[in-house]
Protein backbone atom coordinates (compact mmCIF):
# COMPACT_ATOMS: atom_id res chain seq x y z
CA UNK A 1 0.00 0.00 0.00
CA UNK A 2 1.39 3.54 -0.94
CA UNK A 3 2.15 5.83 2.14
CA UNK A 4 -0.61 8.31 2.75
CA UNK A 5 1.00 12.06 3.72
CA UNK A 6 -0.87 15.27 4.93
CA UNK A 7 -2.86 16.88 2.45
CA UNK A 8 -5.52 14.18 0.25
CA UNK A 9 -4.43 15.54 -2.88
CA UNK A 10 -0.99 14.29 -2.30
CA UNK A 11 -2.31 10.95 -0.87
CA UNK A 12 -4.24 10.67 -4.00
CA UNK A 13 -1.31 11.29 -6.13
CA UNK A 14 0.58 8.42 -4.67
CA UNK A 15 -1.59 5.86 -4.41
CA UNK A 16 -2.27 6.46 -9.08
CA UNK A 17 0.52 4.63 -10.84
CA UNK A 18 3.71 5.64 -12.13
CA UNK A 19 3.70 8.31 -14.66
CA UNK A 20 7.39 6.01 -16.38
CA UNK A 21 5.22 3.08 -17.08
CA UNK A 22 3.06 3.28 -20.27
CA UNK A 23 -0.13 1.21 -20.42
CA UNK A 24 -0.46 -0.77 -24.16
CA UNK A 25 -2.16 0.74 -26.88
CA UNK A 26 -2.12 4.51 -25.33
CA UNK A 27 0.65 7.58 -26.28
CA UNK A 28 2.75 8.39 -23.97
CA UNK A 29 1.91 12.12 -22.43
CA UNK A 30 3.46 15.07 -23.62
CA UNK A 31 6.79 15.93 -21.99
CA UNK A 32 6.25 19.89 -20.60
CA UNK A 33 8.86 21.93 -21.93
CA UNK A 34 11.45 23.70 -19.83
CA UNK A 35 9.93 27.24 -20.59
CA UNK A 36 6.53 26.22 -19.13
CA UNK A 37 7.35 24.64 -16.26
CA UNK A 38 9.39 27.58 -15.46
CA UNK A 39 6.03 29.82 -15.88
CA UNK A 40 3.88 27.55 -13.48
CA UNK A 41 2.37 29.77 -10.68
CA UNK A 42 3.24 28.76 -7.16
CA UNK A 43 -0.91 28.29 -6.56
CA UNK A 44 -0.09 25.98 -9.76
CA UNK A 45 2.22 23.83 -7.36
CA UNK A 46 0.20 23.64 -4.82
CA UNK A 47 -2.63 22.31 -6.60
CA UNK A 48 -0.59 19.56 -8.04
CA UNK A 49 0.66 18.33 -4.69
CA UNK A 50 -2.27 18.77 -2.52
CA UNK A 51 -1.08 21.07 0.22
CA UNK A 52 -2.72 24.09 1.12
CA UNK A 53 -0.76 27.24 1.48
CA UNK A 54 -3.81 28.37 4.24
CA UNK A 55 -1.77 30.15 7.52
CA UNK A 56 -2.23 27.58 10.49
CA UNK A 57 -4.87 29.48 12.84
CA UNK A 58 -4.33 27.58 15.60
CA UNK A 59 -0.33 29.11 15.48
CA UNK A 60 -1.77 32.47 15.02
CA UNK A 61 -4.58 33.13 17.06
CA UNK A 62 -2.03 31.62 20.25
CA UNK A 63 -1.38 33.65 22.77
CA UNK A 64 2.11 35.34 22.63
CA UNK A 65 4.66 34.30 24.77
CA UNK A 66 4.80 37.91 27.12
CA UNK A 67 1.41 37.58 27.24
CA UNK A 68 1.15 34.17 28.38
CA UNK A 69 4.00 34.58 30.98
CA UNK A 70 1.81 37.75 32.66
CA UNK A 71 -1.27 35.33 33.00
CA UNK A 72 1.22 32.49 34.43
CA UNK A 73 2.12 34.69 36.98
CA UNK A 74 -1.29 36.46 37.82
CA UNK A 75 -2.53 32.90 38.16
CA UNK A 76 0.80 31.95 40.74
CA UNK A 77 -0.34 35.48 42.55
CA UNK A 78 -4.09 34.20 43.36
CA UNK A 79 -4.30 30.53 42.20
CA UNK A 80 -1.83 28.25 42.60
CA UNK A 81 -3.38 25.15 42.15
CA UNK A 82 -4.08 26.32 38.42
CA UNK A 83 -0.76 25.71 37.81
CA UNK A 84 -0.04 22.14 37.79
CA UNK A 85 -3.26 21.81 35.65
CA UNK A 86 -1.98 23.85 33.50
CA UNK A 87 1.56 22.47 33.13
CA UNK A 88 -0.25 19.03 32.57
CA UNK A 89 -2.13 20.31 29.91
CA UNK A 90 1.24 21.89 28.13
CA UNK A 91 3.03 18.92 27.80
CA UNK A 92 -0.14 16.37 27.07
CA UNK A 93 -2.57 18.44 25.68
CA UNK A 94 -1.05 21.48 23.40
CA UNK A 95 -4.11 22.40 21.76
CA UNK A 96 -6.56 22.64 25.23
CA UNK A 97 -3.58 24.62 27.03
CA UNK A 98 -3.98 27.19 24.22
CA UNK A 99 -7.81 27.30 24.20
CA UNK A 100 -7.30 27.72 28.60
CA UNK A 101 -4.58 30.33 28.16
CA UNK A 102 -7.16 32.22 25.80
CA UNK A 103 -9.91 31.91 28.11
CA UNK A 104 -7.60 32.84 31.00
CA UNK A 105 -6.49 36.06 28.92
CA UNK A 106 -10.02 37.21 28.44
CA UNK A 107 -10.89 36.92 31.88
CA UNK A 108 -8.12 38.50 33.08
CA UNK A 109 -8.00 41.59 30.79
CA UNK A 110 -11.40 41.95 31.65
CA UNK A 111 -10.44 42.40 35.80
CA UNK A 112 -7.76 44.88 34.81
CA UNK A 113 -10.46 47.13 32.67
CA UNK A 114 -12.22 47.19 36.18
CA UNK A 115 -9.20 48.07 38.06
CA UNK A 116 -8.42 51.39 36.50
CA UNK A 117 -12.19 52.31 37.43
CA UNK A 118 -12.04 51.03 41.06
CA UNK A 119 -10.14 49.47 43.15
CA UNK A 120 -13.04 48.51 45.68
CA UNK A 121 -14.76 46.66 43.06
CA UNK A 122 -11.85 44.91 41.50
CA UNK A 123 -11.01 43.14 44.56
CA UNK A 124 -14.23 42.43 44.71
CA UNK A 125 -14.59 40.53 41.55
CA UNK A 126 -10.90 38.91 41.94
CA UNK A 127 -12.05 37.20 44.99
CA UNK A 128 -15.34 35.71 42.87
CA UNK A 129 -12.65 34.45 39.91
CA UNK A 130 -10.56 33.00 42.55
CA UNK A 131 -13.39 30.70 43.79
CA UNK A 132 -15.02 30.60 40.23
CA UNK A 133 -11.45 29.42 39.12
CA UNK A 134 -11.14 26.54 42.04
CA UNK A 135 -14.88 25.56 41.07
CA UNK A 136 -13.96 24.46 38.11
CA UNK A 137 -10.64 22.99 38.78
CA UNK A 138 -12.38 20.46 41.34
CA UNK A 139 -15.06 19.98 39.02
CA UNK A 140 -12.51 18.80 36.39
CA UNK A 141 -11.26 16.83 39.22
CA UNK A 142 -14.04 15.06 39.83
CA UNK A 143 -14.67 13.89 36.44
CA UNK A 144 -11.41 11.73 36.71
CA UNK A 145 -11.75 10.49 40.40
CA UNK A 146 -11.60 6.52 40.37
CA UNK A 147 -12.70 5.52 43.58
CA UNK A 148 -16.28 6.20 45.24
CA UNK A 149 -14.86 7.24 48.30
CA UNK A 150 -12.57 9.94 46.36
CA UNK A 151 -15.41 11.12 44.61
CA UNK A 152 -17.53 12.05 47.46
CA UNK A 153 -14.43 14.02 49.16
CA UNK A 154 -14.07 16.20 46.13
CA UNK A 155 -18.04 16.43 45.82
CA UNK A 156 -18.20 17.82 49.12
CA UNK A 157 -15.49 20.38 48.71
CA UNK A 158 -16.97 21.69 45.71
CA UNK A 159 -20.08 22.17 47.07
CA UNK A 160 -18.40 24.04 50.15
CA UNK A 161 -16.82 26.15 47.56
CA UNK A 162 -20.17 26.75 45.06
CA UNK A 163 -21.77 28.00 48.87
CA UNK A 164 -19.00 30.35 49.71
CA UNK A 165 -19.10 31.65 45.85
CA UNK A 166 -22.61 32.66 46.64
CA UNK A 167 -22.47 34.23 49.90
CA UNK A 168 -19.64 36.15 48.64
CA UNK A 169 -22.23 37.28 45.76
CA UNK A 170 -25.05 37.97 48.18
CA UNK A 171 -22.49 40.27 50.46
CA UNK A 172 -21.01 42.02 47.03
CA UNK A 173 -24.84 42.31 46.04
CA UNK A 174 -25.65 43.73 49.58
CA UNK A 175 -23.30 46.17 49.64
CA UNK A 176 -23.86 47.84 45.99
CA UNK A 177 -27.59 47.97 47.38
CA UNK A 178 -26.51 49.74 50.90
CA UNK A 179 -24.45 52.21 48.79
CA UNK A 180 -27.68 52.99 46.11
CA UNK A 181 -29.85 53.08 48.87
CA UNK A 182 -27.22 55.84 51.13
CA UNK A 183 -27.42 57.55 47.55
CA UNK A 184 -31.11 57.74 47.06
CA UNK A 185 -31.27 59.17 50.39
CA UNK A 186 -28.67 62.28 49.60
CA UNK A 187 -30.52 62.23 46.75
CA UNK A 188 -34.05 62.82 48.56
CA UNK A 189 -32.57 65.31 51.19
CA UNK A 190 -31.52 67.41 48.38
CA UNK A 191 -34.78 67.65 46.36
CA UNK A 192 -36.46 68.38 49.76
CA UNK A 193 -33.83 71.28 50.66
CA UNK A 194 -34.36 72.44 46.97
CA UNK A 195 -38.45 72.47 47.25
CA UNK A 196 -38.49 73.99 50.84
CA UNK A 197 -35.57 77.05 49.99
CA UNK A 198 -37.40 77.38 46.47
CA UNK A 199 -39.39 80.59 46.37
CA UNK A 200 -36.23 82.25 48.84
CA UNK A 201 -33.39 81.19 45.85
CA UNK A 202 -35.39 82.80 42.88
CA UNK A 203 -35.48 85.84 44.99
CA UNK A 204 -32.02 85.60 46.00
CA UNK A 205 -31.52 85.40 42.44
CA UNK A 206 -33.74 87.98 41.16
CA UNK A 207 -32.10 90.30 43.02
CA UNK A 208 -29.15 89.47 42.28
CA UNK A 209 -29.27 90.28 38.35
CA UNK A 210 -31.43 93.27 39.45
CA UNK A 211 -28.78 94.89 41.54
CA UNK A 212 -26.47 94.04 38.25
CA UNK A 213 -28.49 95.54 35.51
CA UNK A 214 -29.03 98.55 37.63
CA UNK A 215 -25.26 99.12 37.81
CA UNK A 216 -24.44 98.53 34.26
CA UNK A 217 -27.33 101.23 33.49
CA UNK A 218 -25.93 103.70 35.91
CA UNK A 219 -22.55 103.08 33.92
CA UNK A 220 -24.16 103.73 30.91
CA UNK A 221 -25.65 107.09 31.80
CA UNK A 222 -22.78 108.15 33.69
CA UNK A 223 -20.61 107.47 30.18
CA UNK A 224 -23.35 109.49 28.28
CA UNK A 225 -23.66 112.28 30.68
CA UNK A 226 -19.77 113.06 30.52
CA UNK A 227 -19.94 113.08 26.69
CA UNK A 228 -22.84 116.00 26.85
CA UNK A 229 -21.28 118.19 29.36
CA UNK A 230 -17.65 118.14 27.55
CA UNK A 231 -19.73 119.19 24.20
CA UNK A 232 -21.25 122.00 26.10
CA UNK A 233 -18.34 123.67 27.08
CA UNK A 234 -17.04 123.25 23.34
CA UNK A 235 -14.80 121.33 23.83
CA UNK A 236 -14.69 118.87 21.20
CA UNK A 237 -12.69 115.87 22.28
CA UNK A 238 -10.19 115.36 18.96
CA UNK A 239 -7.98 112.56 18.12
CA UNK A 240 -3.96 112.83 18.91
CA UNK A 241 -3.12 114.02 16.10
CA UNK A 242 -5.24 116.80 15.35
CA UNK A 243 -4.08 118.07 19.22
CA UNK A 244 -0.49 117.65 17.68
CA UNK A 245 -1.23 120.31 14.59
CA UNK A 246 -3.43 123.04 17.57
CA UNK A 247 -0.31 122.92 19.21
CA UNK A 248 2.10 123.36 16.81
CA UNK A 249 -0.29 126.29 14.83
CA UNK A 250 -0.11 128.22 18.16
CA UNK A 251 3.82 127.81 18.12
CA UNK A 252 3.95 129.03 14.49
CA UNK A 253 1.94 132.08 15.90
CA UNK A 254 3.83 132.89 18.99
CA UNK A 255 6.77 132.81 16.50
CA UNK A 256 5.66 135.97 13.95
CA UNK A 257 7.53 139.28 13.92
CA UNK A 258 4.27 141.28 14.56
CA UNK A 259 3.62 139.58 17.59
CA UNK A 260 7.16 140.05 19.06
CA UNK A 261 7.28 142.82 22.20
CA UNK A 262 9.32 146.02 21.67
Amino acid sequence: MPLIAIGTGFAQTTAKASPNKTLPGKAKPPVASKSSVQQTSPKAKTATTGQTALPDKKKTGNVSTARRAELLKFCEEHHKELLPLLESLRKKRPAEFERALKTLDREINQLQAIKIKSIERYEKLLAQWVLRSRIKLLSARLAVRSSKEQRAKTATSLSKLIGQLQDLRIKHLSEERQALQNRMNKVGTQIDQLRSNRNAEIKKQMDAFTKNAERLQAAQKAKVAGKNKLNQNGKQPGTKQEQLKKNQAKKNQTKKPGNKKD
